[in-house]
């Protein structure tokens, strides 16, 4: 199905990109000097390149970073009937430590991490200010959100009234690029420290960055983590920001528009794919687990293994077009229901939308009892309309709702459940059994690694 490194194995530079110019030397012995293998700026640049293929991979944006956090959180939500057991456990929260998925996603996180800090360490062969100032960005822009994928998922949540000395994921800031480089006593750092190096690596970034949409890229994000951190008045600021002086703008016409049309004006941080690049069309990818219908020879596509529950089906208002138009009954391999988002392979994978900023100021303006920007029934309103919905006065539950409906399959549902302290099922929100393990062969080879509770 997939193929797995160890992670230590992971932070050497092994990736051949066909779209660069120049591939880099890589000798026999998996390892890369990085004074011989990036003596240029294009040497750098295609590093960098290679930083951001990861991510785009079934592991990380490509699949697993989408699809396992509403997995986890499937109670009433997402109906697993795929044939899997790594999926099939998550789903179940009945996760051992040696779950494939789980591991791939922590190699490949960490592998990501690696390239960006090859990357940064090597910016001392770029001659140009504005070129190294715009690189050291764009590495600085991955490492972060590659921490804060890794605290969310392996550690405790972020308790805004809490010290968050819980253990979070270790914070890696030097490059691996030697086998002589690897050590195996690298300990993970609190929850707390992770988020602060989070915050510090996207900051950094925006003032680093030239591009105005790589900016905003980096902008969503940090609103998404001080979010999660319940740093209101910033989330607000920073969506605020963004609704008003970006170039992004809410699709009024269409809910399916934003997943059909690449680099459409909704799309802030969108995953490439295509016919020749994409995170798979059989064992892997979002329309993969998530499609199922007939093409126009009569063929099906998707696998099927992940269907829209009926009791979230029925939790829509009538009318509600983020049901009727975005929920389909499938024709393909299984009947049910399915999202429409994930429904063509080669579609790009938009991780940042324009609508959750709107999502992002409505509630903290709301907790805040503030209205920067808008009012929080304006901007839950403007959702509400073009879902074909009338005006509500909202409540923090109001809002929580229009997020989970706007935002429904698109990777939300496990934080947000637990930044709100809101239980999963049975499951409380800070339950050991929603946090992954610790992949076993990481804390065998490196024994500084403490394990999470119940693994």
């Amino acid at each position: 199905m997939k193929n797995y490194k160890n992670i230590l194995a992971g932070f050497f530079l092994l990736l051949s990109i066909s779209s660069c110019k120049k591939q880099l030397e890589i000798d026999p012995k998996q390892n890369i000097d990085a004074n011989v293998a990036l003596n240029t700026t294009a040497d750098v640049q295609n590093a960098l390149i290679g930083a951001y293929t990861f991510m785009a991979t079934g592991d990380l944006y490509g699949n697993n970073l989408v699809f396992i956090p509403d997995l986890y959180a499937s109670d009433n939500y997402l109906t697993w009937r795929g044939t899997f057991t790594t999926y099939r456990n998550i789903a179940s929260k009945a996760i051992v430590a040696d779950n494939a998925d789980v591991r791939r996603t922590w190699i490949t996180a960490y592998s990501a991490i690696n390239t960006a800090n090859i990357v940064l360490s090597a910016l001392n062969v770029v001659s140009d200010a504005n070129t190294k100032s715009v690189i050291e960005g764009k590495a600085l822009f991955i490492r972060g959100i590659m921490h804060f994928e890794l605290v969310r998922l392996f550690g405790l949540p972020y308790d805004a009234s809490g010290s968050n000395t819980n253990l979070g994921v270790p914070i890696m800031t030097k490059a691996v690029k030697t086998i002589d480089n690897v050590t195996n006593s690298v300990a993970r750092n609190t929850v707390a420290e992770v988020y602060a190096a989070v915050e510090n690596d996207l900051k950094s970034a925006i003032t680093k960055l030239a591009s105005v949409d790589d900016q905003y890229a980096a902008k969503a994000f940090l609103a998404r983590v001080y979010l999660q951190e319940g740093k209101y008045a910033l989330a607000r600021d920073v969506a605020n920001d963004i609704i008003t002086n970006s170039p992004y703008r809410l699709i009024t016409n269409s809910l399916e528009a934003p997943f059909r049309t690449k680099n459409s004006s909704e799309g802030i941080f969108e995953i490439k794919q295509n016919e020749q690049s994409n995170a798979g069309t059989s064992n892997d990818g979002l329309a993969t687990f998530y499609a199922s219908y007939q093409n126009a020879t009569g063929g099906n596509v998707g696998r099927a293994d992940a269907l829209v529950s009926t009791t979230f089906y029925n939790s829509f208002e009538t009318g509600d077009k983020r049901q009727t138009e975005m929920i389909y009954e499938g024709t393909g391999a299984r009947t049910g229901f399915f999202t429409k988002k994930w429904y063509s392979f080669y579609d790009n994978i938009p991780v940042c939308r324009i609508t959750e900023q709107y999502l992002i100021r409505a509630e903290c303006n709301f907790r805040l009892g503030t209205s920067v920007g808008a009012t929080p029934a304006d901007d839950i309103n403007t959702l509400r309309t073009r879902a074909g919905l009338g005006n509500v006065v909202p409540t923090l539950d109001i809002i929580l709702n229009e997020r989970e409906k706007e935002l429904d399959y698109e990777g939300f549902r496990l934080h947000d459940y637990k930044r709100t302290k809101r239980t999963i099922g049975t499951f409380a929100y800070d339950d050991p059994k929603l946090v992954f393990p610790i992949p076993d062969r990481e804390i065998n080879v490196n024994k500084a690694l403490k394990q999470n509770p119940g693994y």
